[in-house]
């Protein structure tokens, strides 16, 4: 009999988002990880899940309340049929102030709460094992080298579940001797990446459901697989709310306001842009006298989030301009940025200096 199982991690519950938000986008990402939180029970409800695997970094401990444990036991007792197996990443780490000891669980709710040994449950009607290792506080715990020496039951199908590294990347505490398991193991749930990863057919991180920052792209969301002893078939299923996308733009001296204004706006479609979060990479040389700050003011009423950063420069002759300005302080102020490294910053100091210079110079006319 084939098992059944969703397989999830790295949800970040209760997450305090510190990007370019503001109060209103911060309060909706936070919601829009319940969703897919809720999302994810549905589908094990609906499609009669057996098993549900969160391999770590469930809630985001430092933010996460009591009541957000208990709305989460809640929402796993309402998958009653679906047996939930819950291991701690670095970010909800099983330690003396941890949340998930001071909660009564559902009795479809099993939480891994070792951190200095192989936890293993046996589903006997299953005829599935998991094998699993919870993580401490950062520092606390070294390296779980106890997880090369586990020995598995060839008569069961064996998972194992676990959050780290397998790239010998992260701290000791937090890596995975992987190929010390392949053997071992019909199927390895890890956690810890935010993009999906496939190390191979059966070692997969199933990246973030719903993606955290810009740095996680593209599709997310979980994998639903069916495995026993002889076969094994997965497919990765959709369930981000929105995506964090990032657009690179070329900017050109002849365009003008309008230009430059439809070039951003048209760069998704109208459903993207009122949901999800962009970030544009502005490139290339604009005019010296494009405000470019009106522009981008512009732009944002199109957009849910939209944010951006400036790697542009002004096509400026400053040849010209300290020939227009020699012999006086407006002159001396050109050469001096001029000597610069030309970058943005230099040059909206220059632009905003002659400014104001140029304003001084007229109020002093007025005497």
């Amino acid at each position: 009999m084939s098992i059944s199982f969703i397989h999830t991690a790295d949800l970040h519950i209760g997450k305090k988002f510190n990007l370019n938000f503001d109060v209103g986008d911060s309060i909706r990402r936070r919601i829009d990880l319940w969703e897919t939180f809720d999302k994810i029970i549905e589908l094990c409800i609906r499609n009669e899940i057996d098993f549900l695997f969160i391999a770590g970094d469930l809630t985001d401990g430092k933010y996460c309340t009591i009541e957000d444990i208990e709305r989460l036991s809640s929402k796993f007792k309402e998958a009653k049929d679906t047996k939930v197996v819950v291991t701690t990443g670095n970010n909800d780490p099983y330690s003396v102030n941890s949340y998930y000891k001071y909660i009564d669980w559902p009795e479809n709710v099993y939480i891994v709460d070792t951190t200095d040994s192989i936890k293993k449950m046996e589903f006997e009607e299953e005829g599935l094992c998991v094998y699993s290792i919870g993580l401490e506080v950062k520092g606390v715990q070294e390296e779980r080298k106890v997880i090369s020496s586990i020995e598995t039951d060839k008569e069961m199908v064996n998972i194992f579940l676990a959050h780290g590294d397998i790239e010998g990347n992260d701290p000791p505490d937090l890596r995975i001797d992987v190929e010390s398991l392949m053997d071992k193991f019909d199927y390895i749930a890890l956690g810890h990446y935010h993009q999906y990863n496939e190390h191979s057919e059966r070692v997969i991180y199933p990246g973030s459901p719903e993606p955290l920052d810009f740095k996680e792209h593209g599709q997310h969301g979980v994998i639903y697989g069916k495995i026993d002893k002889e076969n094994f078939e997965k497919v990765f299923l959709p369930t981000a709310k929105s995506r964090f996308i990032l657009k690179e733009l070329y900017l050109q001296p002849e365009y003008e306001h309008q230009k430059i204004l439809d070039i951003i706006k048209f760069i998704g479609d109208y459903i993207s842009v009122s949901k999800d979060y962009y970030k544009v990479i502005l490139n290339g040389t604009v005019n010296m006298e494009m405000d470019m700050d009106k522009v981008k003011a512009e732009a944002s009423t199109y957009f849910q989030h939209i944010e951006f950063m400036d790697n542009y420069t002004y096509d400026i002759d400053y040849d010209l301009l300290f020939e227009e300005y020699k012999g006086n302080l407006i002159g001396d102020f050109i050469k001096l940025i001029k000597e610069e490294d030309e970058n943005i910053n230099s040059q909206k100091t220059l632009l905003l200096g002659i400014d104001v210079l140029l304003k001084e110079k007229v109020g002093s006319n007025d005497y």
